[in-house]
Protein backbone atom coordinates (compact mmCIF):
# COMPACT_ATOMS: atom_id res chain seq x y z
CA UNK A 1 0.00 0.00 0.00
CA UNK A 2 3.12 2.32 0.37
CA UNK A 3 5.67 0.49 -1.40
CA UNK A 4 6.02 3.36 -3.52
CA UNK A 5 6.71 6.09 -0.41
CA UNK A 6 8.94 3.37 1.34
CA UNK A 7 10.92 2.59 -2.11
CA UNK A 8 11.53 6.27 -3.01
CA UNK A 9 13.04 6.66 0.73
CA UNK A 10 15.16 3.57 0.23
CA UNK A 11 16.84 5.08 -2.75
CA UNK A 12 18.21 7.78 -0.61
CA UNK A 13 19.38 5.51 2.25
CA UNK A 14 18.95 1.88 2.96
CA UNK A 15 16.07 1.32 5.62
CA UNK A 16 16.34 -1.10 8.20
CA UNK A 17 13.34 -3.64 8.82
CA UNK A 18 12.32 -2.45 11.48
CA UNK A 19 12.46 1.32 11.14
CA UNK A 20 10.31 0.23 7.82
CA UNK A 21 7.53 -1.19 10.02
CA UNK A 22 7.55 2.49 12.12
CA UNK A 23 7.12 4.16 9.19
CA UNK A 24 4.36 2.70 8.37
CA UNK A 25 2.45 2.73 11.02
CA UNK A 26 2.90 6.52 10.48
CA UNK A 27 1.79 6.83 7.10
CA UNK A 28 -1.97 7.89 5.40
CA UNK A 29 -3.01 7.34 2.00
CA UNK A 30 -5.42 10.21 0.40
CA UNK A 31 -7.16 10.56 -2.89
CA UNK A 32 -8.32 13.95 -4.19
CA UNK A 33 -10.20 15.24 -7.49
CA UNK A 34 -8.12 18.23 -9.72
CA UNK A 35 -9.14 21.10 -7.87
CA UNK A 36 -8.77 19.79 -4.24
CA UNK A 37 -7.12 22.12 -1.77
CA UNK A 38 -4.22 20.18 0.61
CA UNK A 39 -3.21 23.29 2.53
CA UNK A 40 -5.33 26.59 2.17
CA UNK A 41 -3.33 29.72 3.10
CA UNK A 42 -3.86 30.89 6.90
CA UNK A 43 -3.68 26.90 7.84
CA UNK A 44 -0.58 25.16 9.26
CA UNK A 45 1.01 22.70 7.21
CA UNK A 46 1.89 20.00 8.96
CA UNK A 47 2.37 16.88 6.52
CA UNK A 48 5.09 15.97 4.08
CA UNK A 49 2.82 14.73 1.33
CA UNK A 50 4.09 12.27 -1.15
CA UNK A 51 2.86 12.22 -4.92
CA UNK A 52 1.80 8.26 -5.74
CA UNK A 53 -0.21 9.62 -8.76
CA UNK A 54 -1.22 13.17 -10.02
CA UNK A 55 0.23 16.76 -10.30
CA UNK A 56 0.19 19.02 -7.63
CA UNK A 57 1.36 22.61 -7.36
CA UNK A 58 1.74 25.27 -4.31
CA UNK A 59 1.23 29.04 -4.78
CA UNK A 60 0.54 32.14 -2.86
CA UNK A 61 -1.86 35.41 -3.55
CA UNK A 62 -0.50 38.83 -4.19
CA UNK A 63 -2.53 41.81 -4.31
CA UNK A 64 -1.67 45.02 -6.24
CA UNK A 65 -4.35 47.45 -6.36
CA UNK A 66 -6.98 45.65 -5.62
CA UNK A 67 -6.11 43.04 -7.92
CA UNK A 68 -5.47 39.40 -6.45
CA UNK A 69 -2.93 37.28 -8.34
CA UNK A 70 -2.00 33.75 -7.95
CA UNK A 71 1.97 33.10 -8.32
CA UNK A 72 2.28 29.28 -8.68
CA UNK A 73 5.83 28.79 -6.59
CA UNK A 74 6.11 24.86 -6.83
CA UNK A 75 5.25 21.73 -9.04
CA UNK A 76 5.14 18.05 -7.73
CA UNK A 77 4.51 15.22 -9.86
CA UNK A 78 4.67 11.73 -9.04
CA UNK A 79 7.17 10.58 -6.94
CA UNK A 80 8.05 13.42 -5.60
CA UNK A 81 7.71 15.54 -2.27
CA UNK A 82 5.73 18.50 -1.17
CA UNK A 83 5.12 20.71 1.82
CA UNK A 84 5.17 24.15 2.42
CA UNK A 85 8.46 24.94 4.42
CA UNK A 86 7.55 28.09 5.82
CA UNK A 87 4.72 26.36 7.70
CA UNK A 88 5.68 22.75 8.49
CA UNK A 89 9.15 23.11 10.05
CA UNK A 90 7.75 26.52 12.64
CA UNK A 91 4.16 25.04 12.73
CA UNK A 92 3.58 28.19 12.14
CA UNK A 93 0.18 29.73 9.14
CA UNK A 94 0.91 29.15 5.51
CA UNK A 95 0.84 31.79 2.98
CA UNK A 96 0.73 29.62 0.38
CA UNK A 97 -1.86 26.93 -0.94
CA UNK A 98 -1.38 23.55 -2.05
CA UNK A 99 -3.81 22.58 -4.98
CA UNK A 100 -4.16 18.97 -6.77
CA UNK A 101 -4.07 19.93 -10.46
CA UNK A 102 -5.42 16.01 -11.77
CA UNK A 103 -6.98 13.39 -9.75
CA UNK A 104 -4.04 12.39 -7.15
CA UNK A 105 -2.98 9.25 -4.89
CA UNK A 106 -1.00 11.00 -1.94
CA UNK A 107 0.74 9.62 1.06
CA UNK A 108 1.31 11.86 3.85
CA UNK A 109 2.92 11.46 7.56
CA UNK A 110 2.62 14.36 9.81
CA UNK A 111 4.90 16.65 11.15
CA UNK A 112 4.66 15.02 14.96
CA UNK A 113 5.30 11.57 13.34
CA UNK A 114 8.13 12.77 11.39
CA UNK A 115 9.64 13.77 14.86
CA UNK A 116 9.03 10.71 16.49
CA UNK A 117 11.12 9.35 13.88
CA UNK A 118 13.79 11.71 13.79
CA UNK A 119 14.46 10.87 18.04
CA UNK A 120 14.61 7.41 17.73
CA UNK A 121 16.04 6.45 14.38
CA UNK A 122 18.87 7.76 12.58
CA UNK A 123 18.11 6.83 9.24
CA UNK A 124 15.32 9.13 9.56
CA UNK A 125 17.57 12.13 10.54
CA UNK A 126 19.99 11.24 7.42
CA UNK A 127 16.84 11.18 5.25
CA UNK A 128 15.54 13.90 6.31
CA UNK A 129 18.44 16.05 5.78
CA UNK A 130 18.91 14.78 2.26
CA UNK A 131 15.12 15.65 1.28
CA UNK A 132 15.56 18.95 2.41
CA UNK A 133 18.94 19.66 0.57
CA UNK A 134 17.19 18.20 -2.44
CA UNK A 135 14.63 21.17 -2.27
CA UNK A 136 16.96 23.98 -1.48
CA UNK A 137 19.04 23.18 -4.39
CA UNK A 138 15.61 23.19 -6.17
CA UNK A 139 14.92 26.26 -4.71
CA UNK A 140 18.45 27.98 -5.11
CA UNK A 141 17.77 26.54 -9.01
CA UNK A 142 14.58 28.62 -9.90
CA UNK A 143 15.31 31.81 -8.03
CA UNK A 144 18.65 31.52 -10.24
CA UNK A 145 16.68 31.08 -13.01
CA UNK A 146 14.25 33.43 -12.45
CA UNK A 147 16.92 36.54 -11.98
CA UNK A 148 19.33 35.45 -14.42
CA UNK A 149 17.94 34.00 -17.31
CA UNK A 150 16.07 35.37 -20.14
CA UNK A 151 12.22 34.35 -21.05
CA UNK A 152 13.29 31.52 -23.38
CA UNK A 153 16.34 30.32 -21.41
CA UNK A 154 13.56 30.17 -18.63
CA UNK A 155 11.10 28.09 -20.60
CA UNK A 156 13.75 25.56 -21.37
CA UNK A 157 15.25 25.01 -18.07
CA UNK A 158 11.82 24.14 -16.98
CA UNK A 159 10.81 22.35 -19.69
CA UNK A 160 14.28 19.98 -18.89
CA UNK A 161 13.92 20.14 -15.18
CA UNK A 162 10.44 19.25 -15.80
CA UNK A 163 9.82 17.26 -18.30
CA UNK A 164 6.77 15.12 -16.99
CA UNK A 165 5.08 18.63 -16.15
CA UNK A 166 5.72 20.91 -18.80
CA UNK A 167 2.64 19.50 -21.18
CA UNK A 168 0.49 18.83 -17.60
CA UNK A 169 0.58 22.04 -15.94
CA UNK A 170 -1.57 24.67 -17.02
CA UNK A 171 0.35 27.08 -19.19
CA UNK A 172 -1.07 30.20 -16.99
CA UNK A 173 0.13 28.10 -13.60
CA UNK A 174 3.98 27.48 -15.57
CA UNK A 175 3.91 30.95 -16.50
CA UNK A 176 3.62 32.27 -13.13
CA UNK A 177 6.04 29.96 -12.08
CA UNK A 178 8.52 31.29 -14.62
CA UNK A 179 7.61 34.96 -13.60
CA UNK A 180 6.76 35.56 -16.95
CA UNK A 181 2.87 36.81 -18.45
CA UNK A 182 1.03 34.27 -19.99
CA UNK A 183 1.39 35.76 -23.84
CA UNK A 184 5.00 35.76 -23.54
CA UNK A 185 5.36 32.35 -22.52
CA UNK A 186 3.00 31.54 -25.58
CA UNK A 187 5.67 33.65 -27.86
CA UNK A 188 8.56 31.93 -25.99
CA UNK A 189 7.45 28.17 -26.55
CA UNK A 190 6.41 29.12 -30.47
CA UNK A 191 9.87 29.94 -31.14
CA UNK A 192 10.94 26.29 -29.22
Amino acid sequence: MFTSFVETLKAIYPIKKETEKLLLKRLTKHTGKAGDILVKAGEINDRLYFIEKGLVRSYYTIEENKTKTDVTSWFVGEFGFIYIPHSYIPKAPSVETIELLEDSELISITNKSMQELYDTVPEANYIGRILTEIYLLMYDERVRFLRMMSAQKRNDAFRDMFPNIYDRAPKKYIASFLGLSPETLSRVRKKA
